[in-house]
C-alpha cells in the first residue's frame, strides 16, 4: 500500500537550459531507461519544491558532469522556471509515506533506480499524478534531516501525460542569482 497526498503549494521550480524553448516539455525524461521516477513508457516533468532545492539539483548536475558554470556557453547555462501545478501525488517525502511504500527509512539512500521506477509505474497506474520525494541531490550533499515542511527539501515529479491539471509556465529567471548562496532568491513559504 502507498500513501497519496494532495500537493498544493505553488509555484514549483524547474531547472532548464537557457535555450530550451519549452520548459514544460518532458520528452527528455523518456530517453535511456528513464529518470528516477519514470520509465521510457511515460514522461515525467522533474521539478523542485523550492529555489534552494533547485540550486542543489543544478550544483549536483555540475558536480556529476565535472563542469563549472563558467565552462558553459550562455545557451547551456541553467535557468530557473516557476511552474503552477497541484494534484494528487505519491508521498515519498514523509517517514510514513516512505515506510508505507516499502522503501528504506533513510530514503533516498538504499533505493535503486529500478525500485523507484517500478513504484512510479505502479502509482501512475493507480491514478497518482506524480511523486513528491526527498531530494536525492540534497542527500548526496549530506542532508540527513528531513524535518519540517517538505517544500524546503523535496523534489516533485509530475506524470506529464496523465495529470488532470496541466502545468502552467510562470516566470523564467534568466539571471543566475538563484545559483549563488549569497545572492539566491529569498526562500519564503510558497503558501501561507
Amino acid at each position: 500500500m502507498s500513501r497519496f497526498i494532495e500537493h498544493t503549494h505553488e509555484p514549483v521550480y524547474r531547472v532548464v537550459r537557457a535555450n530550451w524553448a519549452d520548459p514544460l516539455d518532458a520528452g527528455f525524461s523518456r530517453r535511456g531507461e528513464g529518470g528516477r521516477w519514470n520509465t521510457p513508457e511515460f514522461p515525467a516533468l522533474y521539478c523542485c519544491c523550492s529555489p534552494v532545492v533547485a540550486r542543489a539539483v543544478a550544483m549536483d548536475v555540475f558536480r556529476m558532469a565535472g563542469v563549472e558554470l563558467s565552462d558553459l556557453v550562455p545557451d547551456a547555462r541553467p535557468q530557473l522556471v516557476e511552474i503552477g501545478w497541484s494534484g494528487g501525488v505519491a508521498d515519498m517525502a514523509s517517514a510514513k509515506g516512505i515506510d508505507t511504500a516499502g522503501f528504506p527509512a533513510g530514503y533516498p539512500e538504499g533505493a535503486s533506480s529500478g525500485q523507484t521506477r517500478r513504484a512510479a509505474a505502479e502509482w501512475r497506474a493507480m491514478g497518482a499524478e506524480g511523486v513528491v520525494a526527498r531530494s536525492a541531490s540534497l542527500a548526496r550533499m549530506g542532508m540527513r534531516e528531513w524535518a519540517g515542511e517538505h517544500w524546503r527539501w523535496s523534489e516533485l515529479t509530475i506524470f506529464a501525460d496523465t495529470t488532470r491539471l496541466r502545468p502552467a509556465l510562470g516566470r523564467r529567471h534568466a539571471e543566475l542569482d538563484w545559483l549563488s548562496v549569497r545572492g539566491r532568491m529569498e526562500m519564503k513559504p510558497p503558501y501561507d
